[in-house]
């Protein structure tokens, strides 16, 4: 297999979930479903309806609100207003928690939901995808939170969202780091979705990617949610099968785990060890 980040070739398999293979390049650490297998499997007729289902991200909006908001701090502390563009905007929620936060205008590209949270924003929505979107402008920032690990080319998407970016604009990724601890100890952890994830980025081969596509960083971090770590750490223990054994392991591991956890988090995404991947990068004119 070809890298698409530094073109080496690796047969190296990371790992296999559910028959599909997923490849990693040892030199740039980005890791790939295998794209012909991709194409002919068509994702092994998964279903992803439930895995952008309206009535249960809305059970966790107060949380990611919270979240949202925290991130949305960092943005602003480059950008107070200007023109956004939210590229893969989902329902609309970050977009939301943004406009609370500064005078912006924005552009919405949403090929597949419905944008549920946008109502009061001064806003363009555009039902279409990135690849096929045409600006008549460009734009001081460009978002795409948890949208670069659905390309089947990130690079191209990142060069071109360079050339809709302003002199100043910036950039605000978010992904999944598959070089977490918590993809490293959850036995089924969330983000290996191949129904729906062609690419998995560490920090390393996320910087690698922007500086190819003419980026330079100006804030990387790694971080995850408890309750997501948590959901996750739940799957390590659905092969036990007595409800009662089940639930005393968990306890005790729990128990054990977390007060190790909190004392030791921030260290762990100062050390790149956190679940999600956020980045703010500017252009390199």
């Amino acid at each position: 297999m070809r890298c698409q980040l530094c073109e080496s070739q690796t047969e190296k398999i990371y790992k296999v979930i559910r028959k599909s293979k997923i490849y990693e390049c040892s030199l740039c650490q980005l890791a790939f479903i295998d794209q012909k297998v991709l194409t002919v499997t068509k994702l092994l007729k998964d279903d992803t309806s439930e895995l952008y289902n309206f009535e249960n991200y809305k059970k966790d909006e107060g949380r990611l609100r919270k979240r949202f908001k925290k991130l949305t701090v960092k943005i602003t502390a480059h950008k107070k207003s200007g023109s956004v563009l939210d590229v893969g905007a989902g329902f609309g929620l970050f977009s939301s928690e943004l406009n609370k936060t500064g005078d912006f205008n924005f552009d919405l590209i949403e090929p597949g939901l419905k944008l549920r949270y946008v109502g009061k924003l001064e806003k363009k929505i555009y039902p279409l995808t990135f690849e096929k979107f045409k600006a008549g402008r460009k734009y001081d920032i460009i978002l795409m939170m948890d949208v670069l690990e659905h390309y089947i080319n990130p690079l191209k998407n990142l060069e071109k969202a360079k050339r809709l970016l302003k002199k100043e604009g910036i950039l605000v990724i978010q992904t999944p780091n598959y070089k977490s601890l918590m993809a490293s100890i959850c036995r089924d952890w969330a983000w290996w979705m191949v129904e729906d994830h062609k690419f998995f980025f560490s920090p390393k081969s996320l910087r690698l990617i922007l500086e190819k596509a003419g980026f330079g960083s100006q804030h990387l971090m790694t971080y995850e949610d408890r309750e997501d770590f948590k959901k996750n750490l739940d799957g390590n223990f659905v092969k036990i099968k007595n409800h009662f054994l089940r639930a005393v392991i968990k306890g005790v591991y729990f128990t054990i785990f977390f007060p190790i956890y909190f004392v030791a988090r921030n260290m762990l995404w100062r050390l790149n060890y956190g679940g999600l991947i956020f980045v703010i990068a500017d252009k390199v004119i």
